[in-house]
């Protein structure tokens, strides 16, 4: 990663797992369609300890993963920091270490962790089926998710020019 850019914009998911694959798809098209100095993209399938190579580096890191909670309506884009860290589909993981303890252990080994980390997550309807489309409730809000996530992003490289993001709320505990 360059050491000159301030701020990684994250996507996870699963590419055959239909809506999972909805973090992947955003940083894709946020990719070709916003650019400002300072600010790269990537992908990735995981959070475990390996977030800490994508991470490494940058002062501030907006992760875009999914969620699935019982009470959400998929579609739905939740606001996280790591101090009130849900776990997300791909930030935790039964087979490696989850996102805190990522960074943690990232601290101790004397990785530059970015300063600012803010985590979007976007409801979806868990089911783990293979597929490579998203499913029908995702695809008609597609662009709907896609705007507020730049809206988002465009406050934190922008500050002042783009509106609040309304529809992006902190998920109570």
């Amino acid at each position: 990663m360059n050491q000159n850019n301030q701020t990684l914009i994250l996507g996870l998911g699963n590419e055959v797992l239909g809506d999972e694959a909805l973090g992947l798809k955003i940083v894709d098209d946020l990719k070709h369609s916003y650019t400002s100095p300072g600010l790269e993209y990537a992908k990735a399938a995981n959070g475990g300890i390996e977030i800490l190579d994508f991470i490494n580096d940058y002062r501030e890191l907006v992760i875009i993963d999914t969620i699935s909670t019982n009470s959400g309506r998929p579609g739905d884009i939740y606001y996280f920091t790591p101090d009130d860290y849900r776990e997300t589909l791909h930030l935790s993981s039964e087979h490696d270490i989850n996102f805190l303890t990522a960074i943690k252990t990232g601290e101790t080994l004397g990785f530059k962790i970015p300063r600012n980390i803010d985590i979007l997550a976007v409801e979806i309807t868990h089911n783990m089926q293979l597929g490579e489309t998203f499913s029908h409730i995702i695809y008609n809000r597609y662009d709907e998710i896609l705007d507020e996530i730049l809206n988002f992003i465009r406050k934190k490289v922008e500050p002042g020019t783009a509106h609040i993001c309304a529809s992006i709320r902190k998920k109570k505990k």
